[in-house]
């Protein structure tokens, strides 16, 4: 598996860390949008929700959420 530093997308899931809060952790990530196509679709067949996307860019830049799990709306 490629370093953190190397994976510009994060897969975050839903975990429910008490009765009225949920909190997202990482469950997959990905060097590329082909692998984050492949993470994406081998979460589904395993049942796994995805609740946000991250893009990370590798150079020390802020991330950008793609699919925000907390944004209104959501």
């Amino acid at each position: 598996m490629p370093e953190l530093s190397e994976t510009p997308f994060r897969v975050y899931r839903d975990k429910e860390v008490e009765p009225n809060g949920v909190c997202a952790i990482e469950c997959a990530v990905a060097t590329d949008d082909l692998s984050l196509g492949d993470a994406l679709l081998d979460m589904r067949k395993k049942g796994i929700p995805v609740a946000g996307i991250m893009y990370r860019p590798v150079d020390g830049e802020p991330g950008e959420w793609l699919v925000n799990p907390w944004a209104k709306g959501a």
